[in-house]
Formats: C-alpha cells, sequence, structure tokens
C-alpha cells in the first residue's frame, strides 16, 4: 500500500539520489565520503550484501525529509518601558574599592576519545562497549596490540570488518582461539587498529620426471594433503616445471 506523504513518520529516510559503486568503494568508505551514517546506508540497501559490493552496483543514498515546517519561536510581548530614576550626584562621595576578580575556571581539556570504534557516521549509535584497561580486569580479553570491542545483537564477523576496516586474516590472528562463524552478543574480540600482512603461501617447483606420489615423498607429507593445498589441480597435472603449494 502506498504511504502518502501525510502518514509518513518524520525524519523518514528516503532516497535522495543513487550512487555507483566503483573499483575500492565499500559501504564503508562511501558512507564516510558524503557523509551519511553507515547504519541508514546499511537499512537503505538492505538487498545488497555487505560483503559482496560489486562494481556498478547502484546504491541508495538515504536522506531525510521532514515535511513539517518548523514552528516559529513565539516572540515575547515587550513590557512597557519604566521610567528612568533620576542619576544621583556621585561626584562627592567617595570612591568605593573595586571588588577582586575573580580568576576563571581554566578550561577542561578535551575528553580522550575511546579506542575501539573510531568510525565517522555513527553519532546517532549508542557507543560500543569498549573496554582499555584490560589487564585491570578480571577475566578480561587482553589486546595488546587493539582495542576491545563488545559485539553487539546481531552482529558478524563481517560486520566488525566493516566497521574496523580490517581484513579476515588480521581479525582471525588477533582472535586465535575465537570461532569467528559462532559470534554471540556481549563476546569480546581484539580489534587491531591496521591489517596485518598476510603470510605468502610456501611454493615448489616440480622437478624433470616429478610426479604427485614422488613430490609428496620429497615434501614429506601426504597425497591427500597436497591436493588439498592445490585445489585447482587434478592428479596428472603434476608434471615437471609446476608450481605447486605446499602444505602447512
Amino acid at each position: 500500500m502506498h504511504t502518502s506523504t501525510q502518514d509518513r513518520p518524520p525524519q523518514e529516510k528516503v532516497c535522495g539520489y543513487e550512487y555507483t559503486v566503483r573499483r575500492g568503494d565499500s559501504f564503508y568508505l562511501i558512507a564516510n565520503r558524503l557523509g551519511i551514517p553507515l547504519r541508514d546506508l546499511l537499512e537503505a540497501n538492505s538487498d545488497i550484501n555487505p560483503a559482496r559490493l560489486m562494481v556498478g552496483d547502484v546504491l541508495c543514498i538515504p536522506t531525510e525529509e521532514d515535511d513539517a515546517p518548523p514552528e516559529a519561536p513565539a516572540v515575547p510581548e515587550t513590557p512597557p518601558e519604566a521610567e528612568t530614576p533620576p542619576v544621583p550626584d556621585v561626584s562627592d562621595e567617595p570612591e568605593q574599592p573595586s571588588a577582586p576578580q575573580t580568576p576563571s575556571e581554566p578550561e577542561a581539556p578535551p575528553e580522550a576519545e575511546l579506542p575501539g570504534d573510531g568510525l565517522p557516521g555513527d553519532e546517532d549509535l549508542d557507543a560500543p562497549a569498549v573496554l582499555p584497561d584490560a589487564e585491570n580486569t578480571p577475566g578480561a580479553v587482553v589486546c595488546p596490540q587493539g582495542s576491545r570491542y563488545v559485539l553487539r545483537p546481531g552482529e558478524t564477523a563481517a560486520d566488525v570488518q566493516l566497521r574496523a576496516d580490517i581484513n579476515r586474516y588480521t581479525l582471525e590472528s588477533a582472535n586465535p582461539s575465537v570461532n569467528l562463524e559462532q559470534l554471540t552478543a556481549g563476546q569480546t574480540l581484539c580489534v587491531p587498529a591496521g591489517n596485518a600482512p598476510c603470510p605468502a603461501p610456501s611454493t615448489y617447483i616440480l622437478q624433470a620426471e616429478e610426479t604427485l606420489e614422488s613430490a609428496a615423498l620429497r615434501l614429506n607429507t601426504s597425497l591427500a594433503a597436497l591436493l588439498r593445498a592445490n585445489p585447482c589441480l587434478a592428479p596428472s597435472d603434476f608434471t615437471a616445471g609446476r608450481c605447486i603449494f605446499i602444505p602447512e
């Protein structure tokens, strides 16, 4: 059923204009560039998976529409002017000593920003539970190279990646004992400030007349492990000169 303008609740998010995704774009970068909350951008494009954003996708950029004009403030009635009392002649009166000036209070230093979220466009969201004093909290998760982040209801590892702009390998390395596929609300994750470089896989070039079996024997591994490490190669593809991945 079509919703009229009168039935629309105030501050409804509407599609102001469309944006075509370019190479290197992400929901976080687009929201930061256009100056809109990340949550509003995700809600306006709920049919698009943030982890599968493709070049050429057309996104709806939300804006806030307020149909009711702001009410003008009431102008108070001007009270009648009071008669000005005569000014006494104080030329002969002794000069009163001036009261000592109260020193102004020093300005309070700006509050330090808590580590953890640091993402633009989330001013309307409740601040996440960031716990910087991990060493002094009994049983708390210690994150020596990043901030601790407490998951909200419904959040996944992909949501944390989008908020912190980090890759999966970095998140897994900072949380080696956590199953990122089975996260729950209230669970604490370590979120590094930057991405860790991914290690390059070990490779081996097959020698003359070398086969799958002889390569497995030379590399001290099993045939199954060698096939798993090279999912795009059939057993007959293990020929001389072929570069293969060595199982870890």
